[in-house]
């Protein structure tokens, strides 16, 4: 059985370079069935939707009269550093990313109050170290959003 993971993803909005971080759980399912896998995904893939969409509508809107455009830009299945993005969303955080050998969207997240502490932090975690983290790290003043969040609304 897989287990539940959270999944970052982080878009930006062209043209004025809004940006959006979201952590969603991908719920747990059964490696040997591939329709629970796709199950998971799908739910991992509509919370973020949602997520999205309401920030557009309720967030972005308001504060930008501008016509956006979203990309994914990155996105990380692994324990990010720092402890800013383990807590609560609803909030604007200074988030860094780091590109990984495997190419986009794969990056390394995380927070820190500099670069080198965020190169520290990534030093020291085995399993960020396999996702090959290349520097530099780009710093990016997000929107903060998670889908637990959106659960204790409700």
């Amino acid at each position: 059985m897989g287990a539940a993971i959270s999944i970052f993803r982080l878009f930006t909005y062209r043209p004025c370079g809004h940006e959006l971080l979201v952590r969603v759980l991908r719920p747990a399912a059964s490696n040997a069935v591939q329709g629970a896998l796709d199950d998971a995904d799908r739910a991992a893939d509509s919370a973020t939707e949602r997520l999205r969409t309401e920030w557009e509508r309720d967030g972005l809107a308001p504060e930008c009269p501008e016509r956006h455009t979203s990309d994914l830009v990155a996105e990380m299945q692994e324990a990010p550093v720092g402890e800013a993005l383990y807590g609560p969303g609803g909030r604007r955080l200074g988030v860094w990313a780091a590109a990984t050998e495997y190419g986009s969207p794969w990056m390394v997240l995380g927070t820190a109050p500099t670069e080198a502490e965020f190169w520290q932090q990534v030093r020291e975690d085995p399993d960020l170290l396999g996702l090959g983290p290349l520097a530099p790290a780009e710093l990016h003043h997000v929107h903060f959003l998670t889908d637990e969040d959106r659960d204790e609304d409700a």
